[in-house]
Parts: C-alpha cells; sequence; structure tokens
C-alpha cells in the first residue's frame, strides 16, 4: 500500500471514522486503540498533543474515511545523558537536554500491518520535525518510549537507542534520531520513496 494512492496521510478530525480500528487481541495494545478513540481529539484541541492518521478514501457518498494507522506527537526533551555530543553545536552540550519532538503513540489496525503503514507515519514525523519545526522553533531530535518489541523497527527508521545502563534496562527504552544527520533528498537514497511522499503530505498539513 502506498500513502497518496491506497490511503492518505492527515491530520485527525471529527469526519474521520475511529470506532472500528482495532488492533487485535494482545491487550497491551488496548490502551493505543482507546486513546485513538476516546481521547485523541481532546488532546489535540487542547494542543496537548497532535495525531495524524493514515485514512482510506470513502468509497461511498456519505462514508467517513476510515483510520488505519496513526500517529500521535508532542513537543518534548531528551537527556542524552552524556552518552551523545553535538560536533556542531559544542556549546549547547552543556546543557542536560535537547530539544526534541516525541512521537508519543503509533499503532497500525490489525489488518494493515507488514504494509508499511507504520513506516510511512514515521517518515511523515520525520518529515514534519526536520522540514517545519526545526526550522521554525528549533528541534534537534525525533524521540520516542520503544516498546521492547519494537526497537528494531526504529532501528530500521534510524533511531538509536540512548546507551546508557538504566535506559537500556527500561522495558521502553528511550530511543532518539538526530535530525541534522539526516539527508532528505530522495535522489540521494532511491531506497526512500515513502519519505519523500512523507515530506509532500507535510508541506501539506503545514500550508
Amino acid at each position: 500500500m502506498q500513502p497518496g494512492v491506497d490511503y492518505y496521510l492527515e491530520r485527525l478530525d471529527a469526519a474521520h471514522q475511529t470506532n472500528r480500528f482495532s488492533m487485535g487481541p494482545d491487550l497491551d495494545f488496548r490502551p493505543l486503540k482507546s486513546f485513538l478513540i476516546q481521547h485523541a481529539l481532546s488532546y489535540q484541541d487542547a494542543n496537548v498533543a497532535v495525531t495524524y492518521v493514515a485514512a482510506l478514501p470513502p468509497t461511498a457518498p456519505g462514508e467517513r474515511a476510515r483510520v488505519i494507522g496513526y500517529i500521535s506527537l508532542t513537543c518534548s526533551e531528551v537527556d542524552l545523558g552524556g552518552m551523545y555530543a553535538l560536533e556542531d553545536c559544542v556549546h549547547a552540550n552543556r546543557y542536560p537536554s535537547m530539544p526534541a519532538l516525541k512521537i508519543a503513540r503509533l499503532a497500525c489496525h490489525a489488518e494493515y500491518r507488514g504494509r508499511r503503514i507504520g513506516e510511512a507515519l514515521v517518515d511523515l514525523a520525520i518529515a514534519l520535525a526536520a522540514d517545519h519545526i526545526g526550522p521554525s522553533v528549533g528541534c534537534r531530535f525525533l524521540v520516542t518510549d520503544s516498546k521492547a518489541r519494537s526497537v528494531s523497527f526504529y532501528e530500521r527508521a534510524g533511531f538509536t537507542m540512548l546507551e546508557t545502563e538504566e535506559n537500556q534496562a527500561r522495558p521502553e527504552p528511550v530511543m532518539f534520531l538526530d535530525l541534522n544527520k539526516l539527508d532528505l533528498d530522495p535522489a540521494n537514497d532511491p531506497g526512500i520513496p515513502v519519505l519523500e511522499t512523507a515530506a509532500q503530505e507535510a508541506a501539506a498539513l503545514t500550508d
């Protein structure tokens, strides 16, 4: 499935159909489902977190766009514990934490797993942070508290686990991506067409 073709990346609004969102029988996923259905819009209205969805286009008049994946983003910071230094701004290394955009929640409908929807949503977050948030207010990192089962997923997206013993022992370790070390030009890496699409989606969402 391709974003912009089979589904669309959009900011969540009341017109989206969320009540059919299912993550399967795993109880660990239940909070992700309930957040989308019960709380995501109120968090958004309160400027606490903004949610972007992967939504299937309606197939009949009056039908609502069905949500098959989502990502919630919020302002945050990351304490690198002295384990990662900024080579391009040495003076900033004296601060205990760095500005970051946080992936607070990421989920995909059970029926659509394995179709790179999660990757497309993370690419959207990267594009938003690198192309819009960072240049506007200063945002060096994209961070998340990853579930142990998702560490390899985030590593494939370019994230690094914070290498402290305390963090590595956590059930949801902190992982980070240095936005200043990204190459977002698809011409330099033909293997990331989704990121190009995500950057275009990000531009459309912020226009």
